[in-house]
């Protein structure tokens, strides 16, 4: 008899329920408010997290409130659903009484905010979007809480890259929305960014759940709607299951920006001058040309300018190379603006373009005085090399910003010399003199900013104190 053969059986690989996959997800999110994670610096007071839970009334963020609520007092604390009532939709009205209902239901506190949605040029979409953030991240702060949760997913990704591809965005745009992202004291938590819309609604139909539909979802006008309904049924059919694979690349785009911004800010280390954190032309330019360029956009974001569009960089890249000026504005942004002045980049506040009325002031003892047409104050220091104080409060002084031809002699040993010869011999760029204050009396020049003061004036000590004066701009507005 011919012996057995060996007969094996392949072994079935079950994928775990939903619910224990979305439960294990949240789970994950918690533990991560909860500790602290170095990376973002964020950190939860609490043993359980309280969190902000955005909630429109749809499919996403019902089941993510659902599931959020059934971990109340294992993962998280206090949880809150924040509904947005933007008023665009005729339903907006009755979005909000479901919402509320169905967040009393799952034994979640509801706040509701109605706001005013006006664009601005970006689109009625962005308009809405920005406002919904604006009040959930408000909400997050006045409730102390340890992040917001939103109900992204997959689907909703794939999406966001295809919008940002065919804007031609780079790697930072391609990587899409992170699971986890801490930006200026608000922490966001994706945590569906792993599951498909087609998975969130088989967790509804386990749990009975009901949410309410936007009408507006079906209107293909708008971009993403026409990539949702249109396009990626489109794919899927030919492709089917490409959302995994797309996954993976949208993850491999996300680490090679992580990349591209850690050597980034390598690079500005290095050609950064320690002092005044300016760049120093000679070290930027032995870059190459694509790290020059990743090195400028990082800089301009850290000082919160808005981001350039690729040929707008190129172009100040060029002009900063070409230049044969010794000081040229290179563009502005709020308020500041991006300069190359000699051998340096730097970031400075932005030029004001009105004149600056002269100002009066009469010294009575205080430490400093406001100097509002300025940006800053002019402070009094105890000095034993200072002017008599009978003598500053003698009369008043008057501030000035032109000071025409007059002198000042601000070394015992060296002679008088005009403003302009002292300013450029202490490398003080030009845009910046403009804005400084000059202080005389009594039709003398006896103080200018960033330079000294006029030592003939100082008296024989006449057994009074003596002060010196110092001029301190706003920190928010001074050379960055």
């Amino acid at each position: 008899m011919s012996p057995r053969p060996d007969i094996k059986t392949a072994k079935r690989h079950r994928t775990p329920a939903i619910t224990t996959r979305v439960s294990e997800s949240l789970a994950g999110i918690s533990g991560k408010l909860s500790d602290k994670d170095r990376r973002l610096e964020i950190a939860s007071q609490n043993p359980l997290p309280n969190v902000v839970v955005a909630f429109s009334g749809g499919l996403d963020s019902t089941v993510l409130l659902h599931a959020v609520t059934r971990l109340k007092d294992k993962k998280f604390g206090r949880i809150t659903a924040v509904h947005v009532h933007h008023g665009l939709s005729k339903n907006a009205g009755a979005w909000a009484e479901f919402c509320q209902d169905t967040a009393k239901k799952f034994g979640a506190e509801f706040v509701l905010r109605k706001v005013k949605v006006v664009s601005s040029g970006e689109g009625i979409e962005a308009a809405a979007r920005k406002e919904r953030y604006r009040v959930l991240e408000e909400v997050l702060k006045e409730q102390g809480a340890s992040a917001l949760l939103t109900a992204h997913h997959l689907d909703d990704q794939i999406e966001t890259f295809l919008i940002q591809w065919m804007r031609g965005a780079g790697p930072e745009g391609l990587s899409a929305m992170p699971a986890l992202k801490a930006d200026s004291g608000v922490v966001i938590a994706r945590p569906f960014l792993a599951f498909t819309r087609k998975e969130l609604e088989e967790y509804a139909a386990k749990k009975h759940l009901q949410w309410v539909e936007d009408e507006s979802n079906e209107d293909t006008a708008y971009l993403r709607n026409a990539l949702r309904n249109i396009v990626i049924p489109e794919v899927e059919k030919a492709r089917p299951g490409f959302k995994t694979a797309a996954q993976r690349s949208i993850e491999l785009v996300a680490e090679a920006s992580q990349i591209l911004r850690e050597t980034a800010a390598e690079d500005l280390k290095e050609v950064s001058e320690h002092e005044t954190g300016f760049i120093l032309l000679d070290r930027f330019f032995k870059l190459s040309a694509a790290r020059q360029t990743r090195l400028l956009r990082l800089w301009i974001s850290l000082h919160g300018l808005k981001p350039l569009q690729r040929n707008r960089l190129l172009e100040i890249l060029r002009q900063i190379k070409e230049t044969d000026k010794q000081s040229v504005l290179l563009f502005t942004s709020n308020d500041k603006g991006v300069r190359r002045y000699g051998a340096r980049l730097m970031i400075t506040a932005k030029e004001k373009q009105e004149t600056i009325p002269e100002l009066v002031i009469q010294w009575q003892g205080e430490e400093s005085i406001d100097l509002p047409g300025f940006d800053g104050r002019l402070v009094f220091k105890k000095n034993p090399k200072g002017f008599n104080e009978t003598y500053l409060k003698a009369m008043p002084l008057t501030v000035k910003t032109r000071s025409g031809s007059a002198k000042l002699k601000i070394h015992p040993f060296r002679p008088s010399k005009k403003i302009k010869v002292l300013y450029k011999e202490a490398k003080i760029p030009d845009f910046e003199r403009a804005h400084l204050p000059l202080i005389w009396r009594n039709g003398k020049l006896i103080f200018a900013a960033r330079l000294g003061e006029e030592i003939r004036e100082k008296l024989d000590d006449d057994g009074s104190e003596k002060y010196s004066m110092e001029f301190v701009k706003n920190p928010e507005l001074s050379l960055l």
